[in-house]
């Protein structure tokens, strides 16, 4: 085993095992990386007895931080040296669920009480740290013959029911190590999807957070889709058949933006997702999914609880002939769910998203919509178009969505480029006169001001002019 262990990384795991002694043992991910000769510094130590003691020891050895979580008998370390990853100590547990979905109670245990509470027989091993027997493997759940058939097995039959989050890192697993769920999975997978369900809109967000980050992110995609995980969540979600294409574009995005747009707050998880919805998805699921799935939303009030009383109508109760009475006639397939404390109406024949709750009707905005807007937006742009029909055109969109319009090569070169000059040189130039320079020139604060303020921004971006003067010359023509 230790051949593959980089020396760093080896010499601090003969420290963990001298100073733990027998019944500590490397766990998890590193172990199951190490069989696979691939590299990780997600360091687990897993010690029979008291994990805290054995992490104050080593945080004293190492000139370290320490982090400790006493309710849960886990402490964090982090070396002084910083070409030493951190190290989580856990003490050895057992877990049990009382309900399907819900987190465990969890109480000490040993190893072997650990290696059979988690997920999956590949992330089941563990290696022995005490100098006795240091590297030595200790497989309870057959994990080193699923790790060389590579399958994906969960440790009993109902391990998705008490955790549905584990149907996520199944594919995750799948797609990263190009293995294959076992049989008996699938079957135990379609069982749990109810559970599924249940679940709250940031748990799945956080799965899906987690997937976007694998380089292999569209083959675990397609492991969920066989699943009927994505309708599952969502009745009716279908993800887009371009998402392959639109994920390689997010990461060019990703790319792009952090050579172009350091220092200005750019997201991108949001480009993830907007390539994981976008331009595939109608407009009106990414709102109805933005809301299940808690994303960055806001909500727009279409009608207030006053204005539905003077239609004789109460929206604590959502019905077809409520909505009929506000003008917003539903399609018989609607379907009204409650989420997140409010009533998400999705009318798929209609492609419309509402949302009710306090006696008040919304609508969902998003920016993970703004790139499909942008692509409608950019239809009619002209290539002759001047600079400051540019600016008002793609001021309204996100730095996101702009930078993903960049390395979209579904665009013409062209409008590619009017963004990029849009994003890295219109988007940054100050105006010339101001608000309060008008009224120094004599102007009263009026409707004109901003008008008269834009023709003078405009002529500016489009070079008609470029002193303070020059300003002050257009402005007397305006008066």
């Amino acid at each position: 085993m230790t051949p593959n262990i980089p020396e760093p990384i080896l010499n601090l795991l003969h420290e963990i095992g001298e100073v733990g002694g027998e019944g500590t043992y490397l766990v998890g991910g590193f172990v199951r990386d190490l069989l696979l000769k691939k590299p990780s510094l997600d360091i687990d130590i897993v010690v029979e007895g008291d994990a805290i003691r054995v992490a104050n020891a080593m945080c004293d050895r190492w000139n370290g931080t320490l982090e400790v979580h006493p309710q849960f008998g886990t402490a964090t370390v982090t070396p002084e040296n910083v070409s030493l990853p951190k190290v989580d100590f856990v003490t050895a547990r057992r877990e049990t669920y009382q309900d399907a979905g819900t987190l465990p109670i969890v109480q000490s245990g040993a190893i072997t009480d650990d290696l059979h509470r988690r997920d999956f027989s590949i992330n089941a091993l563990a290696m022995r740290l005490d100098t006795s027997a240091f590297g030595a493997i200790v497989d309870k759940t057959g994990g080193l013959e699923d790790l060389k058939s590579g399958i994906v097995r969960v440790l009993h039959k109902q391990s998705f029911i008490d955790d549905p989050t584990r149907i996520f890192r199944a594919a995750r697993y799948a797609g990263r190590y190009g293995f294959r769920i076992a049989e008996t999975d699938t079957i135990l997978i379609q069982e749990a999807l109810s559970i599924l369900a249940r679940l709250s809109g940031e748990r799945i967000r956080n799965e899906i957070d987690r997937l976007l980050l694998e380089k292999d992110a569209p083959e675990i995609v397609e492991h969920l889709t066989r699943l009927d995980v994505w309708k599952t969540i969502s009745e009716g979600w279908n993800i887009s058949t371009t998402f392959a294409c639109d994920f390689k574009k997010a990461e060019q995005t990703i790319t792009w933006a952090s050579t172009h747009l350091m220092g200005e707050g750019f997201q991108p998880e949001l480009v993830r997702w907007m390539a994981f919805l976008g331009t595939g998805t109608p407009i009106y699921q990414i709102e109805a999914l933005s809301f299940r799935l808690v994303l960055e939303h806001q909500l727009q009030r279409l009608i207030s609880r006053t204005q539905a009383s003077k239609h004789q109508v109460s929206l604590q109760k959502v019905t077809h002939a409520a909505f009929a009475k506000l003008g917003i006639p539903l399609s018989e397939n609607a379907s009204i769910e409650h989420q997140n404390g409010k009533w998400r109406i999705v009318d798929t024949d209609n492609a419309a998203t509402y949302v009710c709750g306090e006696g008040n009707l919304y609508q969902v905005q998003t920016p993970l919509t703004t790139y499909r807007e942008l692509e409608q937006t950019l239809v009619p742009l002209k290539e002759t178009a001047r600079p400051s029909e540019i600016y008002q055109l793609l001021k309204p969109y996100p730095t996101e969505a702009l930078a993903f319009g960049c390395v979209d090569t579904s665009l013409p070169k062209w409008k590619r480029e009017k963004i990029k000059h849009y994003l890295l040189v219109l988007r940054k130039i100050e105006p010339l006169i101001t608000g309060k320079d008008l009224i120094t020139f004599g102007e009263k604060p009026s409707k004109n001001f901003e008008t008269r303020l834009w023709k003078l921004f405009a002529a500016q971006l489009d070079g008609e002019i470029s002193k303070k003067e020059e300003a002050y010359s257009r402005l007397r023509t305006f008066v």
